[in-house]
């Protein structure tokens, strides 16, 4: 009896364990949930992440820091099986575009207990944590309550300055926000989208839309335009948008189509994980509505199989199949097309082929396995892509793998198929009519004390005898006993029964019921591997290859590199370990993904080796988190961001095909305690404190090898400071003798005037010093209070006595330098054309007070008229118009360029008159220089690079 006691006691506390689950993430909007994937789960060697971008165009802006990079990302963890794809399919997302603030809501929205009067506010705190993407600024951010005081606390170290509009009725609910960027760029952020908590019946702000960006001077520089698609859910009227036009003010615009498919929408249709948009086609055209390029995206379906109580549930996807760029005429100029995995990796994971899933007669059903085993943990992800030169490259991932720390013990994360099988004890086909009765035995442990085993029973009956029964009333229904005993646990979706506790010895089978009937049964042994390994595999996937073939028909790649994870010092042993924390709630472990949970941490690998083709390697040593933190269970911890994520890079040692070491890198960092509020992350028993650290100072020291053991050693040391997280100081220390170098940023200037305007990157002096000698000198003055353009740069001699070198005399309206003064006295004009974007004549020698304001204005408008033309017009009349300009101004060094608005400058005439012109493919890249004549003096080439 003392055994079947365990085993319901056993079976109990699984139950109760079940029910204990963990707080939920929810990412309520895919594409900008995909969009915070490359914050929390960087792309990095140390996390198995590889970096898949495709350019698509580039839009520039009048601002140098703000530039609308158009993209395509492939990210492997957005492909994780049961994710719902993006706008533009699954895994991939379209950079640039979705420029938006998101949210992600731990357990309850904070909304709900924030404004619940009820509520006891002394003990309540926020948990939701908010990321931002904007035209390549991203970052991540939590709101923090001090008294009735709300204020934003960045998580990383950058000092992008975040501001928020709450709403006058409620504690809190956000209405919109500003952020200013680290040049002073303000970016707005309101337009809201409201979704629905489906547990609440309620609507909450899910992300905040980017509608206009302003530079320094508050000159809207870029605009966004939104498509509003109505609907309703549960009888709430609710709005959803898109951006349809991204305007770069005289520069050009983006415009996207869209497909969409309200039946997507609804969280009733659960079995369909794809986003209700489809981005159809991207266009960028030029200030006068002209085609530039446009891209055409092409998709496919895939399907998801999930063994569910016995049944197999099938899910669908959205995959991205084919890219198409075509030029301003409509021609196709390049295509790029994608095939995704489809029946998992070749690799066996543990003893058993199937992973435990070859027990029972009926298991080796792939379908069963999809979700447990890691072989098909690959499923969905990208497997080749197919080049425009019709090449390919080949991705092969599989499953992450980590060594279980300490502090996961309990948790119910780890299953143990991979250090364990069952192994056959007996089998048999019975007829109860001939014999009902069977035996088995049990091997013994060894360990008296403890001298049991667990069993897993298939039981399957075949038919019953007789058929019909005699009385047409009854339920067949036959069952088998184990000692007397009936089994309490049932069987699971696969047929099988598990037994925990099974004592060694002989035990004796019994089958019988209502009637009689032949079947099968068999029992075996949980039993241990031979040689168990210490890692599980589970929760996510890596990169385990990327190779890269020249032609469609070529078997043999033209390139390769292979990825190890092992273990250097133990090549038995994983070297991943997860990432400590995920959100601010202790709970916040595993996100929810169609009825499954996924583990949501990152997988960090403290060794990675990448080998070659020809067979060299290179072997990456990483530190993380628990490096800086030895007892991870004290109550106080550091933390950083980066290091939380990812991790950071201690030693790099490359060696050739012969296992000789030819060069090393070792690296060094000093972390420092921030001035900022520590993060109270909520645990069963407290808080703990984590208290924001940052990189201060970083050493590397490179040696290279030669032979007859000689090397040469050389160092760097680059110190950050705390105010701005500028590098403000580096040491190079080579065989020729030391380097040092100074930086200096409005911070440690306290040039207030830049600082007010958030303005913390512009370099405002720089100093070199060899072997303690200062050799270099310079500083940019930013004097003129009417602006916040410079005004001067200043050069030190040898004794540090300062000369004006440069004088920046005049800007104009858009902030575009007119006139500049050398420290000879020697003048020099620029005017702007082509909309003011684009310089277009340099007078060198002259003032602008020199020059007829008729004769600027000729070109001004040659120039605006030119660029409303288009492209590949035959410029006659704007060089004309400059001709007659040189022509007027004899007396002065002139050089005039003419341009094809975004595509690039279409020919410059310097002092001489002789002129060249740059001519462009189909796909805008230069292709060769002439002259005047038409004779090739420059003729460029282009390859793909794999």
């Amino acid at each position: 009896m003392r055994k079947y006691l365990i085993f319901l006691l056993l079976t109990l506390y699984t139950c109760l364990k079940a029910q204990n689950n963990p707080t939920e993430f929810s990412k309520p909007i895919p594409t900008l949930s995909y969009l915070s994937t490359y914050v929390d789960t960087p792309v990095d060697l140390s996390t198995g992440i590889p970096k898949i971008d495709l350019p698509v165009f580039d839009l520039p802006t009048r601002n140098k820091n703000v530039s609308i990079n158009l993209g395509m990302s492939y990210h492997v963890r957005n492909a994780a099986r049961f994710q719902k794809s993006s706008d533009v399919g699954l895994g991939w997302s379209l950079m640039n575009i979705n420029n938006a603030i998101s949210k992600v809501t731990i357990g309850a929205m904070d909304e709900k207990a924030a404004n619940n009067p009820q509520t006891n506010m002394d003990l309540f705190q926020f948990d939701d944590v908010f990321f931002f993407n904007a035209f390549g600024m991203s970052g991540k951010f939590v709101f923090r309550k001090s008294g009735n005081i709300i204020n934003v606390q960045n998580l990383g170290t950058s000092k992008e300055k975040i501001e928020f509009t709450n709403s006058p009725n409620k504690f809190y609910d956000i209405l919109d926000f500003k952020i200013t960027d680290e040049y002073g760029n303000q970016y707005f952020f309101n337009k809201s989208v409201k979704v629905l908590d489906n547990y609440y019946n309620e609507t909450y702000t899910g992300a905040y839309y980017l509608t206009k960006v302003l530079d320094v001077d508050n000159q809207e520089i870029v605009k966004i335009e939104y498509a509003e698609y109505p609907y309703s859910e549960y009888q709430l009227s609710m709005v959803d948008y898109k951006p349809k036009k991204i305007i770069s003010k005289d520069y050009g615009v983006i415009n996207l189509e869209y497909d969409y498919f309200p039946e997507n929408r609804y969280k009733s249709n659960t079995t369909n994980m794809s986003d209700c948009y489809r981005v159809k086609k991207v266009e960028l055209k030029d200030t006068e509505n002209k085609l530039i390029q446009e891209v055409n995206l092409e998709y496919g379906g895939f399907f998801y199989y999930k063994y569910e109580y016995g049944n197999t549930v099938t899910y669908t996807t959205t995959t991205l199949d084919k890219i198409i760029k075509r030029n301003s005429q409509g021609n196709e100029i390049e295509t790029r097309s994608f095939v995704y995995n489809t029946t998992g990796t070749d690799r066996y994971y543990g003893p058993s082929p199937n992973f435990g899933f070859d027990v029972c007669p009926t298991d080796p059903e792939p379908i069963r396995e999809w979700i447990d085993n890691p072989k098909y943990s690959v499923i969905g992800t990208l497997s080749k892509m197919i080049l425009p030169t019709k090449g390919y490259v080949k991705f092969n991932f599989e499953s992450n793998q980590f060594d279980p720390p300490a502090w996961m013990a309990g948790m119910g994360y780890i299953s143990g198929k991979e250090t364990y099988y069952f192994k056959p004890i007996t089998s048999f086909d019975f007829d109860t009519k001939i014999n009902s009765t069977f035996t088995f035995n049990v091997t013994s442990t060894g360990k008296p004390q403890d001298d049991f085993r667990e069993l897993v029973f298939c039981f399957q009956v075949i038919g019953y005898d007789p058929n019909p029964l005699l009385d047409p009333e009854a339920i067949p229904n036959i069952t088998f006993f184990v000692d007397g005993q009936p089994l309490i646990q049932t069987a699971d979706g696969y047929g099988r029964i598990y037994m925990p506790v099974c004592w060694a010895g002989p035990h004796t089978i019994t089958i019988g019921g209502n009637t009689t009937g032949v079947g099968y049964l068999s029992v075996s042994e949980r039993t241990e591997a031979e040689h168990p390994q210490s890692y599980v595999s589970k929760y996510g996937v890596r990169i385990r290859s990327i190779e890269t073939f020249n032609s469609e028909s070529s078997v043999k790649a033209s390139n390769s590199k292979t990825y190890y994870y092992e273990k250097f010092m133990d090549p038995n042993g994983s070297s991943g370990v997860p990432s400590l924390f995920t959100g601010f709630k202790k709970s916040s472990d595993f996100i929810t993904m169609y009825g499954g949970y996924e583990l949501n941490r990152n997988i960090i690998y403290k060794n990675v080796k990448e080998v070659d083709r020809d067979g060299g390697y290179t072997k990456y040593t990483f530190i993380g988190m628990d490096d800086i933190n030895p007892a991870i269970t004290s109550t106080e911890l550091d933390y950083l961001e980066d290091l939380n994520n990812r991790g950071l890079l201690k030693k790099k040692e490359m060696f050739d095909s012969a296992n000789q070491m030819i060069a090393s890198e070792s690296h060094e960092y000093t972390t420092q305690t921030l001035s900022a509020t520590p993060i109270m992350v909520e645990q069963p028993s407290g808080y703990l404190k984590l208290n924001p650290i940052y990189i201060k100072k970083h050493n590397i020291t490179n040696t290279f090898y030669y032979p007859q053991n000689r090397f040469i050693t050389s160092s760097k040391e680059t110190q950050v400071n705390k105010f701005d997280f500028n590098v403000d100081y580096t040491k190079e220390t080579t065989e020729k003798g030391v380097y040092e170098t100074y930086y200096f940023y409005p911070q440690a200037k306290l040039l207030n005037k830049l600082l007010d305007k958030n303005i913390y990157k512009y370099l405002l002096e720089k100093k070199e010093i060899f072997n303690g000698k200062t050799i270099f000198h310079i500083e940019t003055k930013y004097d003129d209070p009417s602006n916040l353009f410079p005004s001067s740069g200043l050069s030190y001699d040898l004794q540090n006595n300062p000369s004006t070198d440069i004088t920046y005399n005049q800007y104009d309206s858009k902030g575009n330098l007119l006139q500049y003064t050398t420290k000879d006295g020697i003048s020099t004009v620029i005017i702007w054309g082509y909309n003011q974007t684009q310089p277009i004549a340099k007078i060198e020698g002259a003032k602008l007070s020199d020059i007829q304001q008729s004769l600027i204005d000729s070109i001004v408008n040659a120039s605006n008229t030119d660029a409303a033309a288009g492209a590949n017009n035959d410029e006659v009349n704007v060089l004309d118009a400059f001709n007659t300009f040189r022509n007027s101004l004899l007396g002065y060094q002139v050089t005039t360029y003419t341009y094809d608005p975004l595509v690039g400058v279409r020919s410059i005439t310097p002092p001489s008159g002789i002129r060249e012109s740059y001519m462009y493919d189909a796909a805008g890249r230069l292709e060769k220089v002439v002259d005047a004549n038409g004779k090739v003096l420059k003729e460029m080439k282009y390859n793909y690079k794999n």
